[in-house]
């Protein structure tokens, strides 16, 4: 730490920064020694050379969200250089050594051919790269403003699913403002280039002609001889300005027209790309061949580059084989199944070793198997994250539901299709899906606008209409208002949304044994008073089964232990004594529904509905048993998914409860489950008295017995 406050003390960049450009205004002002010119003219290459350079290392654009800034700089710096060089030209006929250098040596002593190269650069720069690089700027400054919205709810919606976590998304949110922020910027530094070349042409001629001027009137030079040695000077001092230009305006292309590669610069994401296949160059080395042959046409230059066609795309050909190789050999499938994938520090699969004779089969907690062509989202040697992503759904869960699920299993399945997954748990299939490997899923909230071109089909978790779409295709639906997300994002969302269905298959009693002495750390008493005199953990693992049967996170364990203490004198029934928690935990509960003022949206049941429920109900254990006829019971719960749609569009939230006798909310509970998504059925006794409510219906008996909303 001394080390670094010293190295500040001696070194501080913005105080270098300012003084640098106070020395711009200095050099605008003052006339320089030849010396200093020409060492600041060699100076003002190389930091353009560099900065090119610096370009090609960079994986994504806001590594250097500085650039607007030095893009400013340069240019002034650039501009300053001119005025002092034609200080010197003017007054003294001379510029130094490397003005010099560059008019005599690198157009010939020609000023004819100096012009001509000066004005080539001048209409590359000019009209070529720095028109292209301001329309770049300029369109993805407007796409990146329409798509952040949309990038917004992506993000959310990351969070909200377990793909990331508070910091990972506080992270994105800053680059996604960056990323806004330095568009805007470039768009508007564009114009620094192309107000830099039109001032390079206008001092060029400037020079010229008051150098000429100059020579003929002041100093009675002969008019040739005034002008080839003023051309002379000047087009070397517009080279030595326009070269530097020429690179600032290509590091500017490639810098806004530069798309994010994770896996290298861009000398690295070229290459990929370029040589990504090997039928393109075979069929070129074939085209180059026959022209080679042909007559009237040079050989040898044809059958080198044919040549060299022909051996890149056998190497990359015979890479291809290698990799297809590796694979099929770390896939090596038992019983149509691969092993587990994710214990493997190098991304490959291992076959599934057979049980030995004394041993039982091993049966997962939670699998997720994917097709052939799903490996690669899970392998980190091809850029895989599935498994890193996976990962933080336990964190997830833990956070929302309070208890650590095992681990899961990443499994490749060569029974199915190559896009396939599915997800197993406890060795049940519990839901599958497709997706497609480097497209993105463009989920449509249900306010998107527009249409987009792509393959129509299902978001595998919640079965919202969505689109696949090309990686090109990104900005434009997110600007149109779609969520989109990538392949592994679509896995993992589903995968999160089947742990939370399925959170109490999970939950394991060797768990609820380990978080009970967890608890016992600072609450002894409770843990002792409880287990084992009055139950035992096979009845709390069955309570807390039940929570979570109804997404009733369990973070609180010493107060559901307490209630649990309080009623196990009177019943060890794992249903009774779910109840009785349930109220104990009813403000974790309620929290989950409120609206964003706070208030609980509801439907409730008609009294009379709620005595003929009542009535059906059979005393015993669990709860007792509901003895409505099975067309009564329909009658019911269509009534009540009626009335539930409507509140919902009324209230404008799916977050709409339905509230009941605690006498019943068991019964309804497991009467509506499975048939009414997204319908919670809450007790009245577990409301507070401190949250309002807003009842949006109430479910009616008629006079005839039937249901009416």
């Amino acid at each position: 730490m001394a080390d670094a406050v010293k190295r500040n003390k001696i070194f501080n960049a913005d105080v270098v920064f300012a003084f640098f450009t106070v020395g711009i205004l200095f050099i605008l002002l003052f006339p320089l020694p030849q010396i200093i010119l020409s060492l600041l003219l060699v100076l003002n290459v190389s930091i353009s050379l560099l900065l090119l350079l610096l370009i090609f290392y960079i994986k994504r654009s806001l590594e250097i969200s500085a650039y607007p800034t030095i893009l400013l700089v340069l240019t002034l710096f650039r501009l300053a250089l001119n005025v002092a060089t034609t200080k010197l030209i003017l007054l003294e006929g001379n510029a130094g050594s490397v003005v010099e250098a560059f008019g005599r040596f690198v157009i010939g002593n020609n000023y004819i051919v100096g012009a001509v190269i000066f004005l080539i650069l001048v209409v590359i720069n000019f009209i070529v790269i720095v028109k292209g690089s301001s329309r770049i700027a300029e369109v993805a400054a407007r796409f990146t403003l329409d798509a952040m919205p949309g990038k917004q709810m992506s993000i959310d919606s990351d969070l909200n699913a377990g793909i990331i976590d508070e910091a990972e998304a506080k992270r994105k949110r800053e680059d996604l403002s960056k990323e806004s922020e330095f568009y805007g910027a470039m768009d508007g530094a564009s114009k620094f280039v192309t107000g830099d070349a039109i001032a390079g042409i206008v001092i060029t001629v400037i020079n010229i002609l008051g150098g000429i001027a100059l020579g003929v009137i002041q100093l009675g030079m002969p008019v040739v001889e005034a002008m080839q040695r003023y051309t002379i000077l000047t087009i070397g001092d517009g080279l030595l300005s326009q070269i530097p230009a020429l690179l600032i305006s290509v590091s500017a292309g490639m810098l806004v027209s530069k798309t994010a590669y994770e896996g290298g610069g861009t000398g690295t994401h070229l290459f990929t790309q370029f040589f990504s296949r090997h039928e393109p160059l075979f069929i070129c080395g074939v085209m180059l061949l026959v022209i080679a042959v042909l007559p009237g046409f040079p050989f040898i230059p044809f059958i080198v580059m044919a040549t060299f066609s022909f051996a890149m795309g056998s190497y990359i050909m015979n890479r291809r084989k290698e990799a297809e190789a590796t694979a099929s050999a770390t896939l090596s499938p038992v019983g149509g199944k691969g092993g587990d994938m994710k214990s493997l520090p190098e991304g490959g699969a291992k076959g599934l070793s057979a049980p030995a004779d004394n041993e039982l089969p091993k049966v997962n907690p939670m699998t997720l198997e994917v097709g052939f062509s799903l490996v690669s989202l899970v392998d980190p040697n091809q850029d895989g994250d599935l498994v890193d992503r996976i990962s933080l759904i336990r964190k997830q869960v833990k956070e929302e539901m309070g208890f650590l699920i095992p681990p899961i299993s990443i499994q490749d399945n060569i029974s199915l299709g190559n896009n396939e997954y599915r997800i197993l748990v406890r060795g049940l299939e519990r839901a599958r899906g497709m997706v497609h490997p480097g497209s993105h899923l463009a989920i449509n909230p249900g306010d998107a606008t527009g249409r987009i071109e792509g393959m129509k089909t299902k978001d595998p978790a919640f079965g919202f209409d969505a689109i696949w779409i090309a990686q090109g295709r990104v900005d434009a639906a997110e600007a149109m208002g779609y969520t989109v997300v990538d392949a592994s994002s679509v896995i993992t969302t589903h995968v999160t949304k089947v742990v939370k269905d399925y959170a109490s298959d999970l939950l394991t009693r060797q768990d609820v044994s380990n978080m009970l002495e967890k608890v016992k750390q600072s609450n002894e008493t409770v843990v002792s008073e409880l287990v084992p005199g009055l139950l035992s953990i096979g009845v709390i693992h069955r309570v807390l089964q039940k929570l979570l049967d109804e997404h009733v996170p369990i973070h609180d364990l010493p107060a559901i232990l307490e209630v649990l203490s309080d009623y196990a004198s009177q019943t060890r029934d794992p249903v009774i004594l779910c109840e009785f928690a349930r109220q104990a935990l009813k403000g974790h509960i309620i929290s989950r529904f409120l609206g964003e003022d706070r208030t609980l949206y509801c439907i409730t049941l008609d009294p009379r509905l709620e005595e003929e429920i009542q009535t059906s109900i059979s005393q015993g254990a669990g709860g007792g048993i509901m003895t409505l006829a099975p067309e009564r019971a329909l009658e019911i719960i269509e009534s009540i998914r009626n009335v539930f749609n409507e509140a919902s569009s009324q209230s404008g939230t799916s977050d709409v409860v339905l509230l009941a006798s605690p006498l019943i909310r068991l019964h309804l509970f497991r009467m509506i489950e499975r048939k009414i998504d997204n319908l919670a059925v809450l007790s009245y006794s577990e409301i507070s008295d401190d949250v309002p409510l807003k009842v949006l219906g109430t479910v009616r008996c008629s006079s005839k017995g039937k249901i009416a909303a």
